[in-house]
């Protein structure tokens, strides 16, 4: 899916409401060609005579519409650079860009609205594709009862309790579980609990080659 700016702005609407209470007042959004980043928050920092920001202004959201996102990853994304917003807006002070703040409010909106977000989606595919380091992977393909393909790569001590839960999940048709050291599973989160990525099929077929099927 490639977003406009109309679908961006409806959806902070509704994300605002949902997630901040509709704490954020409206900012302008742009669409971008950048191959650098997915999404990003732009500010202008205002200082004091002693050159401490004393609040931030001239807000500004971009999106890149080079890449052709499932709409629930532009979704988060979208959310994911409103929590920078958010903080920045409020005056808080985390420890750092992806700080305890920033992870905090993430589990909050993942928890209560089945959200997926990350502190990784700033990675564009070319840098996805730069992480090669070989590791192994344990992995669910899952055809999901609306047609799609999703992917969950899981910790190995988790295998059997996620492997469990998806056998009783109504949004799962049918599961077949790998390992595999492919690169290319790095840019999936190693999860703990029951998560489903969709991905494209055709993009999974070739990585499924040299994996091997879980007994």
């Amino acid at each position: 899916m490639i977003p406009t700016v109309e679908y961006l702005e409806e959806r902070f609407g509704t994300f605002n409401e949902l997630c901040f209470d509709g704490a954020l007042p409206r900012i302008p959004i742009k669409l971008s060609n950048a191959r650098s980043f997915v999404g990003r928050l732009q500010y202008r920092p205002v200082r004091d005579w002693r050159g401490r920001v004393v609040r931030k202004e001239d807000f500004l959201l971009r999106i890149s519409t080079r890449f052709d996102l499932p709409e629930d990853e532009i979704e988060d994304t979208l959310i994911h650079e409103m929590i920078h917003y958010w903080i920045a807006l409020e005056g808080l002070k985390d420890s750092s860009t992806h700080g305890k703040l920033f992870r905090a409010k993430m589990k909050e909106i993942n928890a209560q609205h089945g959200r997926h977000l990350t502190i990784s989606h700033r990675s564009s595919p070319e840098e996805l594709d730069r992480d090669t380091r070989v590791s192994q992977h344990y992995f669910c393909v899952s055809q999901l009862s609306d047609g799609r393909t999703a992917i969950t790569v899981v910790a190995s001590t988790c295998v059997s309790r996620i492997r469990r839960a998806f056998r009783w999940s109504s949004t799962i048709r049918s599961q077949s579980w790998y390992s595999s050291t492919d690169p290319w599973f790095n840019r999936f989160p190693r999860c703990r609990t029951p998560k489903l990525f969709p991905v494209d099929a055709e993009t999974l077929r070739p990585h499924l080659e040299g994996a091997e099927a879980l007994k």
